[in-house]
């Protein structure tokens, strides 16, 4: 669904926050290294989405856990592994009678030392362990990929963990949205990135055209922690996984504009990778939108 009525609340709080975003996120043609709280920063551009320079969304190691008030297994709750802290992206069932829930690829492959793709892994049942914002085990991962324009990872849920598909805040995913359009988008999306996470969690973004059928650019305020959040079309479905910050921009005007201050993988090819690879098929699991 596309809209280009008023926006809502949210994301004017989000453009407002922009502002003060990149007093934490530094543009990728800064320089040197800089810490924030007990984030560390590489501020040069380390990665490519769709060929563009960006930088990934950073991946806190220390940061405060259960950030927000989003608990437990679900879009938009904390993830935690041996690498840091993210956020959980979309909830599946997979045909070998295990469910799977995403975060971002790079929240347990890291990123290159020397910029770009990092490859592809796969574990069994003894992948790195990932931990809910309370630090309890809920799984394993399964599944990573960080190779552009893909940054996606599956965890495993260990029996009888209680997950909820629904979006914090939001409500949804109602379905997959792997539209191409010129349209104006608004998206949603909930995040635990530092400080941000705290104030303003549930914000939203406006997509000036979905021209990709692997990204998106969007206009909107991400920090570090947001790794791996699944973002909404205003319709309730899934449309991707937030995963870099920067300035992106392939084309602005002709024949669609096509940047933003943030990058999104698109979701069906990554979760058609997915399925490829482990040898299952995956079924979004749906909720109603709030």
């Amino acid at each position: 669904m596309t809209s280009r009525l008023a926006l809502p609340r949210t994301l004017v709080a989000s453009v407002a926050l922009l502002a003060a975003v990149a007093t934490v996120v530094p543009s990728p043609a800064s320089a040197a290294l800089g810490t924030v709280g007990t984030v560390t920063t590489s501020t040069a551009a380390d990665w490519t989405l769709g060929g563009q320079p960006c930088r990934l969304i950073e991946v806190p190691a220390a940061a405060p856990v259960g950030t927000g008030s989003c608990p437990g297994v679900r879009p938009g709750a904390v993830v935690t592994s041996d690498a840091g802290q993210c956020t959980f992206n979309f909830l599946f069932s997979g045909s070998d009678g295990h469910r799977y829930i995403g975060t971002a690829g790079h929240c347990i492959l890291g990123d290159s030392p020397v910029g770009g793709d990092v490859g592809e892994e796969t574990w069994g049942g003894d992948g790195p362990v990932a931990r809910d914002g309370s630090g309890n085990q809920v799984g394993r991962f399964a599944y990573a990929i960080l190779e552009d324009p893909k940054d996606f990872a599956l965890i495993r849920l260990d029996a009888g963990v209680p997950a909820d598909p629904q979006m914090c805040h939001f409500g949804g995913p109602t379905g997959v949205n792997a539209d191409i359009s010129e349209e104006t988008t608004v998206l949603h999306h909930f995040g635990n990135g530092v400080a941000v996470g705290d104030v303003l969690p549930a914000r939203s973004a406006v997509a000036f055209g979905l021209p990709h059928p692997d990204h998106v650019y969007a206009g909107g305020a991400v920090v570090p922690g947001d790794s791996g959040s699944g973002i909404i079309s205003s319709d309730g479905r899934a449309l991707g996984v937030i995963v870099t910050t920067g300035l992106h921009s392939q084309s602005i005007g002709f024949p669609v504009i096509d940047a933003g201050t943030m990058g999104v993988t698109r979701i069906a090819p990554q979760v058609d990778r997915a399925e490829t690879v482990l040898g299952i098929s995956l079924t979004l699991e749906t909720a109603p939108q709030l």
